[in-house]
């Protein structure tokens, strides 16, 4: 059979044509397919966290009932499988109380001065869900790692920086992180926040900056510098309550020194420092590990004039096979006048100064720690026992101790029990004397027993 030459001209030009296009649909097709497996071929992350939580307070003048708190925290996340070193990650959370929530107090705005329940002592742990992490990673450079969105930020011990894991509802970052190690031995870390969701699940926006620079040629001597430019940029909240003025989500208490001041700038702070650690081995199987830190703060960014005070750290360890000894003194300095101690708004500050949580923020008359610890492995249990000694900087006052009992039990890679127990005990005459540890305050002294039962399973 003849064909028409109109047919015949039409196939011929779409022959050419597909011949044409064929490399440009090849690539099309080919683009989809990796996109396809980087999202089919990415990892999946589960954990679950049920928990009890108990806590009492004694007021010498009676007060808040006791709390308990059975919650469970569920974090489901993916990430997709990086092409040409762009990958995405998006994680959910979900806080849920089991036992009501009658049980126990949540601060709520003004932090910490309301609350849900405040005849009862306070947990942090709300009922909460939302996004807890959601951002895209670039990793096209070499020896270069971008991350911009909600991410977790924890620097060196969190000491300054971290993302608060023991609570319930964690703190991450909006920002933008880049770290860099194409010098040898060297980690160079630069981050800016413009917001931050807190363990109140409230967004806090920011202006902040994060620094780093890590140096570990050596074993036996690793060096850090460190700058920290924290700005709040919150709304204001108002309150009449003695050392709380300028009290915002995320931000630290300034003390009574800018008590007068209730914009969000007041607590802006500027942290400039560096740390010398390391460790050894010594003779018969032992080895030792040491740290010296020290840091200065200023005001930044309509910071109060007030904010003036050094943070020092020393501390050192002796280790035998799974068993450890330790010591350290830890300085959370007041400025001159005692109207304002340093404040560390952005770390995981459950992991220092007490279990009880009762140096949150730092007193305005700065903060003294020294502090024992001894732990190790015994029969597959991780064991640690710790015993504080406060004081305050200024006055050199008693603030009181602490005794504080962890027992963690690894039952696989994937799951692990555990329970933990803190006993604090305040020195009555500091309590009723310095400003704003007054028992019944926000910030006040106060016997406290606390405990926590849990179970964590995740992958």
């Amino acid at each position: 059979m003849r064909l028409n030459p109109m047919y015949t001209t039409a196939i011929g030009a779409l022959v050419g044509g597909l011949a044409v296009a064929g490399p440009a649909l090849a690539d099309d097709i080919s683009l989809a397919d990796t996109l396809g497996q980087a999202v089919t071929q990415g990892t999946p992350s589960v954990q679950v966290r049920p928990r009890y939580e108990f806590v009492e307070q004694n007021l010498p003048q009676g007060g808040r009932s006791d709390s308990q708190a059975a919650t469970v925290r569920a974090l489901v996340g993916y990430s997709t499988k990086p092409v040409d070193g762009l990958g995405a990650t998006i994680q959910f959370s979900d806080v849920e109380p089991l036992n009501g929530t009658g049980n126990y107090n949540v601060p709520t705005s003004p932090v910490p001065t309301g609350g849900t329940h405040t005849n009862r002592a306070t947990i942090p742990d709300p009922r909460a869900a939302g996004v807890n992490q959601a951002y895209i990673s670039y990793e096209g450079l070499p020896d270069t790692r971008a991350v911009a969105g909600r991410q977790i930020i924890k620097l060196d011990d969190e000491r300054f920086v971290g993302n608060v894991d023991f609570r319930q509802t964690m703190q991450t970052f909006d920002a933008i992180s880049v770290v860099n190690k194409s010098v040898p031995d060297v980690k160079l870390t630069g981050a800016w926040l413009w917001g931050l969701k807190d363990i109140l699940n409230q967004q806090v926006r920011q202006k902040t900056f994060l620094t780093e620079a890590n140096w570990t040629k050596y074993k036996v001597v690793q060096a850090d510098a460190f700058g920290y430019w924290y700005g709040n940029e919150s709304n204001d909240y108002d309150s009449t309550a003695v050392g709380n003025s300028g009290i915002v989500p995320g931000a630290a208490l300034c003390g009574t020194g800018v008590s007068s001041t209730t914009n969000a700038q007041a607590c802006n702070s500027m942290t400039i420092g560096g740390r010398l650690h390391g460790s050894f081995d010594l003779p018969a199987g032992f080895g030792a590990d040491y740290v010296g830190a020290y840091a200065h703060q200023s005001n930044w960014d309509g910071g109060n004039g007030a904010i003036n005070a050094r943070y020092e750290h020393l501390g050192g360890k002796l280790r035998y096979g799974d068993y450890y000894v330790a010591t350290d003194y830890e300085l959370m300095g007041a400025n001159s006048a005692g109207t304002y101690g340093f404040q560390t708004p952005l770390a995981t500050k459950h992991a220092f100064n007490g279990w009880a949580e009762m140096f949150l923020t730092t007193p305005q008359q700065g903060l003294r720690s020294t502090y024992g610890t001894v732990g190790g492995k015994l029969f597959g249990l991780d064991l640690m026992a710790r015993y504080y000694y406060f004081k305050s900087d200024s006055q050199d006052m008693d603030l009181g101790h602490e005794l504080d009992f962890s027992v963690i039990y690894p039952v696989s890679r994937i799951w692990s029990i555990g329970a933990q127990y803190a006993k604090f005990h305040a020195d009555n005459n500091a309590a009723n004397t310095l400003p704003g540890l007054k028992p019944g305050l926000a910030t006040g002294l106060e016997d406290t027993n606390a405990g926590w039962v849990f179970i964590s399973a995740g992958f």
